[in-house]
């Protein structure tokens, strides 16, 4: 199995660069975690305004944005449509088009969708000296931007295949979804040599109980009812975002 590592740092993020050897890290979910709704229907949004998608698409990718921010819940099923409508939107687009439009994008959405409190988590572990991970479905396009926005060490997310710098609709590896996501930060803490025990997730979905049961330290953060049972359950910590 493989995966897409992304790292990415900030000018302004020194400490990263010398706490490298650190064996903490934060892993943080993005849609409806980090932001309010999925990042995926700002980005239809964004390739409306481009042409790349119709207005009928849109209300498609507008009905499920809806269902997700109303229920908490990303289905396998649902998920593996919109990645498949999202692929073959882009096939054929230049890579360095898509990496711009997703910047933009990210300048757009981020302020006015960021939960406020759980960026300041972010910003906790950063001043702590612990690296902070994104690691999301979403295209890894959307997560490196967000990640270097938020000055965050990186971000693990779904990839496209690209030849000669342009995508050709297929994935390379998995959706980063559900035990998918735990795998990769296995990966990554064995390649940067942190210790699981002692490192955080946080999450809104029953999904990614795989992850959050990986860490030291789950964090239920907004959570749909079933994450919101089991976090009770096992006495996991339950942040309610603003």
């Amino acid at each position: 199995m493989s995966f897409m590592l992304e790292v990415v740092y900030s000018l302004s993020d020194q400490n990263a660069c010398q706490n490298w050897r650190m064996k903490t890290a934060a892993f943080f979910d993005l849609d409806n975690t980090l932001v309010k709704g999925s990042s995926i229907y700002y980005l239809a949004r964004r390739l409306i305004s481009a042409g790349h998608v119709t207005r009928r698409e849109l209300v498609g990718f507008s009905v499920s944005q809806a269902r997700f921010i109303r229920t908490k819940t990303e289905d396998s099923d649902t998920i593996s449509k919109v990645t498949k409508k999202a692929l073959a939107t882009i096939a054929g687009k230049s890579e360095q088009e898509l990496r711009a439009l997703c910047e933009e994008i990210v300048h757009d959405f981020l302020p006015k969708k960021l939960f406020n409190s759980v960026k300041s988590l972010v910003e906790q572990h950063q001043n702590q000296g612990h690296h902070t991970w994104l690691v999301t479905a979403s295209p890894i396009e959307i997560a490196r931007a967000t990640a270097k926005s938020l000055g965050m060490t990186g971000a693990l997310g779904t990839v496209s295949e690209t030849k000669n710098g342009y995508y050709t609709g297929a994935l390379v590896g998995p959706i980063l979804h559900g035990p998918v996501k735990a795998e990769a930060i296995k990966v990554l803490a064995l390649e940067q040599n942190y210790q699981m025990d002692s490192c955080y997730g946080y999450s809104d979905s029953v999904n990614d109980l795989p992850l959050l049961a990986t860490v030291g330290n789950p964090v239920a953060v907004n959570p749909n009812d079933r994450l919101s049972d089991t976090a009770s359950k096992n006495l996991w910590p339950i942040h309610l975002p603003n």
